[in-house]
Order: C-alpha cells, then structure tokens, then sequence
C-alpha cells in the first residue's frame, strides 16, 4: 500500500492538521466533516508529536499503529513527520451508452467531466470519429470536508464555499494537465461538466446553501456556460449540463437520455445508488410516456463511507464476498491486496451472513462484530491470493449493518414510492438501469436478498456503469444532445417522496431484511 511522506513545517504550528493538508492539496476521506467520528483521516506520526484540538495543552497520543485523526490535531511549533495513504484510485470511468442517438460529425476534441460525491472521472473525446480517446479518475478531493452532499452545504455555511471550489477546479486542471501531456497533439475546445445539482454548484462557484433547507431552492438548474479562464481552467469554453432540480441533477438527466429508456415502449427504472439515491421511472410509451423522477436520502453507506472498514470503488476495495461451502471468499478490485469494503462487497457480505446465519432478518450482529476470515482470490480464476490476516483486517460492525438496512430500505422505499405514484405495478417493470460505482460489480441476487430491490426485478437488472459521464460525452459530440437533456429536465416531473405514505410505510418495512426463501 503506498503511501506519502509529508514534512510538516514549524510555521504550520497551531493549525488543525486535517485543514492544513487540505489546503495543501492532500486528499483526506472525513466522512464525518472533521467532527472525529468516522476515523478515516488517520495518518501515521513518524517524527515529532502532535497537540489536541480540544486540549491544545495535551499532547495527542498514537494509537498502537503509531496513527492520530488529523482532525483531531493540533501541528506543533516544530517540524514534524508523517506517513499518508496513497487514497488515489481508478474511480469509474466504464459506460455504455444505449441510446439511438443521430449526431453529426463534428472537429476538434472536448472533454467530458463527471463530479461524483465521491469520485471525478474523466474522458478526452475525439469529436471527428466520436471515440473516447483516454480516462482518467480520481477520489473527490471535496471528501476532506464530508462524505455527502448535506456536509458539504454546511461546510459552506461556515464560509469554506471558496475552498470547495477550488480543490475540485484544481484536480480539474491535473486531469486536463494529464490528457494534455499524454496526448498533446489533442487540446480540447470545451470541458462538458456532469454531477449532481450541488456538485454543480460547488463547480460554479455558487453557494448550494439553499437546498440545505425547506424548501430545497437551488441557484440554478440550467445548464450554466462560461470561459475556461472565469474558471481557471486551461480549456476555452466550459460548459455545465442541466438539472432538474435541487436533487435531481445532470448525472441523472445524463443517465435518463443515455440508457435508451425513454425510446422503450414498457415502464424502466434508472436508479443511481449511492449518497443521494436518485432515481427515475419512463412509464413507456405504451402507459403515456411519462417521466417521473425522485430522490432518497440514502446516505453514503453504498459508497463505502460510514461504514467502519469501507472505501469507495478504488484498486484494493473488497467488491465481492461469496460463500464457498462453510467458509467465505472475498475479490478486490485489480486484484489488489485489500484496503477496505465497498458497497456491493458490503452487500455480498451481509447477503452471505444472512445466508449463514450469523446476522438474523432484524439486522442483529452476533458479537457485534464479524471479522472477514475468508480466502483473497482472484478475480478472473480464483487463485487464492491470501487471507486477510496478511493484509489489513477487515472487520463489519452493529453499526454498519444499521447504515446498510438505513441505506437500502431509503433506496428500496424510494423505489416502490415512485411506481405507486406512476401507477404501475413492480412486476410490470420491464428494465432496471443500475448507474453508478455500485452497479459496476453489483451482484443482484445480494441486492434482492438484503432488500435493496424487490424480487420482482431481478432478472430485469442492467448495469450501465457511469452514465453521468456517458451524458456527458453524448453532449461534447452531438449539439443536439444538449438540447434533449435540457427537454428532459423540462418534462421530469419530481415527486416529494417526504410526503408520500408508500415511502413512509415501506422504508419502515423494509428496514427488517427478507426471510430467507425456501428456494
């Protein structure tokens, strides 16, 4: 596992860690905002000691691996030494784009920009043959300052709105630096930007504080252009893609025009799990063509935070747990030795639990605990590469269960709420689109058997991987597909799942996990 030797300076003395390697471009994971909580920012003191941020008098004493919460820290009036971890990761930039779109050729290049919650992920796109030429990804630096977008908001209201934008501008202008040093002879004309309406916001500049609260107002929704230079960026043009709404933002819209699912004549579902859980029911051409849309909040449990061992979808994260018999197995990404649990390892862990019966259908842990003891294999051919014990040990607490029941019952109720409201019926679903990290690797049997989707789907599940991104490299080559996504979040009509009495009864219901079928 790499990791990062940082020199802290004496004239840092005084400043609280975490925000001292923020503000220099370190990417920290505080899922919790910096509160001391979630225990992600740790970083190992190799020289030097470091002071409480609640006690500045005390010293900060390590813990048995030689590691504090940077957050928790104060630097001292002398230099000192300390070990990160290399949290970079491959992110997603995977897609496939279902929709029959005609585009004319168009020259240049461009380069289409997702900002997830948790990852960037881009691609440089030759606009004369239509071809992705190159991606990249990399971790949300925005991370430092909370896992969902609620810490973020606040953050802003604490007068961090300039550090938000930033950071994200900055990692920005490396990929772009990237794609320009790789491939130099390909200097791209506009940066299409994709995410969900408060990433936008942050990306803009503009404060998202009104969709902190009631009634949930964002700034914007249209889709917002300017120069490269208004933004910092080494691009000419930069162009931002439009929102529906406060939750319902151009990943979503992106996702709706690039699945295809609006040429269909049956009902299809888009759902994109993770932080903000949004999702999208085309009741089809045959019931109407209605678009309905909606979002949950499902919390970042999916994504790997607020989870005790969990990491979003980088190399190293366990994103499968199978049952072998009597004993467990579990793949990471790349193959990688493991750095943690993403979600849908996290949900191939708990399916097979429940399969084995050490968590019951109440969410109840034995112990309290369950330390992974399984075989690494191979992704590809199962060759064992080792146990967890060699690595990093890998443990699921009480209180991840209860983020996950939290997690999939906001995402399954959300679900149900919005094909009430089209009046259909589960069963008569034809397709559900599943977008995002989670759907890359996700195992639909363990979403049905903890409950994220109901029975009913799931023969019908399609991954289509990041189809915020896929929207926007729809736009960077075809003029016209910006005008349908701005058609798109015309007719999407949201619905208030907070007032809707299926959402209520159903998130209750489905807090319990499913008996165990007798299949």
């Amino acid at each position: 596992m790499a990791q990062i030797k940082i020199v802290i300076p004496p004239q840092a003395a005084g400043e609280n860690l975490l925000k001292w390697l923020v503000g220099r471009g370190y990417a920290l994971p505080a899922d919790c905002g910096g509160r001391g909580s979630c225990g992600k920012c740790r970083v190992t003191v190799v020289k030097g000691k470091f002071y409480s941020q609640i006690s500045p008098e005390e010293e900060l004493i390590p813990d048995q691996q030689g590691q504090i919460l940077s957050c928790r820290a104060l630097c001292p009036a002398e230099e000192t030494i300390i070990y990160l971890e290399d949290s970079e990761g491959d992110g997603l930039t995977g897609f496939s784009d279902r929709a029959s779109f005609s585009f004319g050729v168009e020259k240049g290049f461009a380069v289409a920009l997702d900002i997830g919650t948790t990852t960037l992920a881009a691609a440089l796109v030759d606009r004369s043959c239509g071809r992705v030429v190159s991606t990249q990804s990399c971790l949300n630096p925005q991370r430092s300052f909370g896992a969902d977008v609620i810490s973020r908001i606040d953050a802003c209201g604490r007068g961090q709105l300039k550090d938000l934008s930033s950071c994200v501008r900055e990692k920005t202008q490396e990929m772009l630096d990237i794609f320009f040093k790789n491939f130099p002879q390909a200097r791209p004309e506009t940066l299409w930007v994709s995410g969900n309406t408060t990433m936008l916001h942050l990306f803009a500049g503009i404060s998202p504080q009104g969709m902190g609260m009631y009634p949930f107002t964002p700034a914007f929704t249209a889709a917002l252009k300017g120069t490269g230079a208004e933004f910092g960026l080494s691009v000419p043009r930069v162009q931002l893609l439009p929102s529906a709404s406060a939750f319902i933002g151009s990943d979503v819209v992106g996702g709706i025009l690039t699945s295809g699912m609006l040429e269909a004549d049956a009902p299809s579902v888009i759902m994109d799990i993770g932080t903000n859980g949004e999702m999208a029911l085309f009741t089809g051409k045959r019931h109407g063509a209605k678009l309905f849309a909606a979002s949950t909040a499902a919390g970042p449990a999916l994504e790997g935070a607020q989870i005790s061992c969990g990491i979003g979808g980088i190399p190293g994260a366990v994103h499968r747990v199978f049952r072998d018999g009597c004993n467990l197995k579990y793949a990471t990404i790349g193959d990688q030795p493991p750095r943690g649990i993403c979600g849908c390892g996290l949900l191939d862990l708990v399916a097979a639990l429940l399969k084995g019966g050490e968590i019951d259908e109440s969410g109840y842990l034995e112990e309290g605990e369950y330390v992974l003891e399984g075989t690494h294999v191979g992704t590809e051919n199962r060759v064992p590469l080792g146990t967890p014990q060699s690595h990093l040990r890998l443990a699921l607490t009480q209180q991840d269960v209860r983020e996950l029941q939290l997690a999939k019952s906001a995402m399954r109720a959300g679900l149900e709420a919005l094909v009430a409201h089209a009046g259909l019926e589960l069963s008569g679903i034809e397709k559900v689109f599943i977008a995002g990290g989670l759907g890359v690797h996700l195992d639909p049997v363990s979403a049905v058997r903890v409950g994220l989707l109901p029975p009913e789907v799931e023969g019908r599940i399609v991954p289509i991987g990041n189809s915020s991104l896929a929207g926007a490299v729809r736009c960077a080559l075809s003029h016209s597909a910006l005008s349908r996504m701005e058609e798109i979040a015309n007719v999407c009509k949201v619905v208030e799942l907070n007032t809707s009495s299926v959402f209520n009864e159903a998130f209750v219901e489905h807090m319990c996990f499913p008996e165990e079928s007798d299949e």
